[in-house]
This record gives structure tokens, sequence and C-alpha cells, in this order.
């Protein structure tokens, strides 16, 4: 078993060495592919990443009407701690509110140009899922004896959840049609070498070597040829990564790249388990095709 093995390791290699100028062509091209299959992967990952941090993040203030008393705005707010989803509530003080504001805008003198605050009192509210955000907003505003109006930051996170998933359809379009590409290079590469031991191949036959005896040496050159481009891909792909991903980390600290291990790996093991399949079918196809003739 262990003989017939290193048999057909030893052809596979021989053939790649005979082909050498289109194994070199497909190593080159399924690397390509995989690389720019692992970029979307990546991208779509960290724009899923963000959109769940941004989610994370909402709340959704409730401005409400001046004219409403003490009383009113401690009633409206034991309301709103009925509704299911609601978390938190924090009331925010409308003179309060104007000093922050002031505050964050220390270059511009408002108290010149203001007598008053502008802003009205109101709630901030978080959610213990966000998933309702829109209609728990509406339902809100839906208190018209109580409420000016009614901001949320949903719409943000939805943009980039409908812009993340563009990205993934759109990358595995092209991914696709490079994966065919790489396919049919693949074919072509396994067909010249058995085209060039043809004659060899006719003699095994004679001699009564069966078809799988006669596939598998073309079968494990396809799998190499997969296995070294997933690992050139990949290797380029984590050393761009992670230079690209610390360099946005110095300079936009706060945006939430996607840093675990554990995802990473993930990714990259798709990427290799894509590379190497490619590699096997474009041989087995190759080699099913010709022997049958």
């Amino acid at each position: 078993m262990l003989s017939d093995l290193e048999f057909f390791v030893s052809e596979a290699l021989v053939g790649m060495k005979r082909s050498g100028l289109m194994t070199f062509i497909s190593i080159a091209t399924i690397t390509v592919s995989l690389i720019i299959f692992g970029f979307f992967l990546l991208l779509s990952s960290n724009f899923n990443n963000l959109a769940n941090f941004i989610s994370s993040k909402l709340e959704i203030r409730v401005y409400l009407k001046d004219t409403l008393t003490k009383r009113e705005i401690i009633n409206f707010e034991n309301e709103l701690r009925k509704i299911k989803e609601v978390k938190k509530i924090v009331f925010v003080d409308k003179e309060q509110a104007w000093q922050n504001f002031q505050q964050n805008f220390k270059n511009i003198n408002l108290n010149d140009l203001i007598e008053s605050t502008p802003l009205p009192n109101s709630f901030s509210i978080l959610l213990e899922h966000n998933e309702n955000i829109v209609d728990i907003a509406q339902h809100i505003r839906g208190y018209t004896d109580y409420v000016e109006d009614v901001n949320y930051g949903g719409a943000i996170a939805k943009n980039i959840s409908v812009f993340a998933n563009f990205v993934k359809l759109g990358g595995l379009g092209v991914v696709l049609l490079l994966s065919l590409a790489t396919l049919l290079i693949i074919v072509n590469t396994i067909r010249l070498t058995l085209i060039a031991r043809q004659d060899e191949i006719t003699i095994m036959r004679l001699v009564g070597a069966t078809k799988a005896f006669i596939k598998i040496p073309f079968i494990i050159e396809g799998l190499f040829i997969g296995i070294i481009g997933a690992i050139l891909s990949i290797l380029f792909l984590k050393t761009t990564y992670g230079f690209i991903a610390m360099q946005i980390q110095d300079n936009i600290s706060f945006f939430p790249l996607v840093f675990e291990e554990s995802k990473l790996n993930y990714l990259y093991f798709m990427v290799g388990i894509s590379g190497t399949f490619l590699g096997f079918l474009g041989a087995y196809i190759s080699v099913s095709k010709s022997l049958k003739k």
C-alpha cells in the first residue's frame, strides 16, 4: 500500500515537471483566484462586524414636548418601561444637554447667539435586542401627547449591513468566474500531461492496469496544484491583512476590525478547502474525459 502511494506521488511529480509552464500557470491562476476570494471574505466579515458593532450601540432618542410637567414626564417614563424590549431609560435634562453641546463646540460662543437652550428634554432608550428598533421607535412615536420627535440610528446599521451583503454577493460573482477559469486551466494542464504520456497509459492498459490505477497520479497532481495555490494565497492574505489591519487600527482605533484568531483561521480554512477542491475537481474532470476516449 505504501509502495503504491509512493508510486502515485512520484508519477504526479513527474507529470508536474513535464508540464512545467502549464503547472506554473495553473498554480498562479488558482493563487490569484483564492486571494480575491479571501479578500472578499475578509471584507465582508469586517463589514458585518461593523454593522453588528453599530447595532449594539444603537439607542432611541425620544424628544419630549416643552409643555410637559415633571409628573407627566414621570408617567410617560413608566409607560415606556412597560415596553418588553426596553433595557434602560435615561432622562436627559435639556439644560444638561445644552451644556454638553456647548462643551463639544467650545470654539463657538453660543451664549452670545442664543439666550436659552433650544434643546428639549429627552429620553435615551437602550433595547435588549435591536432587531425591532424600527417598530419600537414607531410605537413610541405614537405617544403624540408626550413626544415631539423620535430619532434612532437603525438606518445606518441597516445600510452597512446591505452594503456588506452587496460586497459578499459581488465578490461571490467575481470568485465564481475566476474559479471557472482556474478549473479550465487545471483541466487543460492535466490533459496536456495525459497527451504527453499517452504511450505509457496505453502500455499500462495492455498489461491490465485499471482506470483507477491510471487516474490516481493525475488526481494527485491536481491536488498538489490546488494545495500549493491555497498555501501561497493564505500566506499572502495573512501577511497583507495583518499589515493593513494594523495600519487602520493605528489611524482609526475605534474601527471594529476582525482580529479574532478563530474567525480569521476559519476564513483561511475556507480558502484552503476551496483551492484543494478546485485542484481535485479539475484533475478528475480531465482524467475522466480523457480515459473515456
